[in-house]
């Protein structure tokens, strides 16, 4: 099994792509921040006698597609965490890494690694489980590699290193690292399931973007029609929950985020096995 690990980080490292998508990433958040409205650097509403954060309820407006919410700086107290925690609501690290991650899920599938390592291992499940363990260690990377970017861009900008509350932010942090990092495993399920680079870069794309939002508006809109039922479906999307997540969550909202993640989890790894199981190695 650590065999394997290793052969799949190996592989994960050797990809040109895995360089020219963090490349394009880094560019991209950089050039974001700077041209972020409330990031003027030096324009805050926040008084030096009151350090208390105040955040605006997001659960009503769920925009589509990649953009920072520059509403939530507004009144804040501006450091490299607070832009961090904005920068992961926004969808832009979901979208990079999600990019790679199908480029890395089904890079076998032309060089003939499934064929040649499949018929090896005793038990196939290995090879997904595997695939989850690097596809962690990259977004845990990833992540981290774009936290020291924007606090490069911070320091550059503002002349110091304004870190924030560490202690403020972890939990929010973490979380949306946990809910990136299970929408990245159902995207690798789905790939792997339909065996198809394009439908799968395809629906993982649009599904970061938010266009899932569209789908579940319109089944609402199909079961109030036919039932006379009013849902709201929207709430059960993986974007939805890291859209609308605040830094400021109590215990009962962090419990009902990492049940939520689990369920995802669970299902994707359970559906993923099955079908690296039942694959033809042939």
């Amino acid at each position: 099994m650590f065999n394997i690990i290793k052969m799949d980080l190996y592989k994960m490292f050797k990809m040109r792509s895995f360089y020219v998508v963090n490349i394009i990433a880094m560019v991209s958040v950089a050039i974001m921040l700077l041209s972020a409205a409330p990031v003027d650097f030096g324009k805050t509403d926040t008084k030096e006698d009151n350090n208390t954060v105040v955040y605006e309820n997001k659960e009503q407006s769920v925009k589509l597609g990649v953009a920072v919410d520059d509403s939530q700086l507004i009144g804040t107290e501006q450091n490299v965490l607070t832009i961090y925690s904005c920068f992961m609501s926004s969808g832009i690290y979901l979208f990079f890494s999600v990019i790679f991650t199908m480029i890395f899920a089904l890079s076998e599938n032309k060089n003939g690694y499934i064929k040649n390592i499949g018929g090896q291992v005793r038990h196939r499940w290995q090879l997904f489980v595997s695939k989850l363990t690097a596809i962690f260690i990259y977004i845990f990377m990833f992540d981290l590699i774009l936290l020291v970017v924007q606090s490069v861009i911070w320091f550059i900008a503002k002349g110091n290193f304004g870190a924030g509350s560490f202690s403020e932010y972890i939990t929010f942090i973490i979380s949306q690292f946990l809910l990136q990092y299970v929408f990245v495993i159902v995207c690798t399920a789905i790939a792997i399931i339909t065996k198809s680079r394009v439908f799968s870069m395809t629906a993982a794309v649009c599904l970061s973007f938010g266009m899932g939002k569209l789908a579940c508006m319109g089944i609402d809109a199909g079961i109030y029609k036919l039932l006379n039922r009013e849902v709201s479906l929207e709430k059960y999307l993986i974007t939805t929950k890291i859209s609308t997540m605040l830094p400021n969550m109590d215990m009962a909202q962090i419990r009902n985020i990492i049940v939520f993640a689990a369920v995802y989890f669970i299902v994707s790894v359970f559906v993923g096995i099955i079908s690296v199981e039942k694959r033809d190695m042939v």
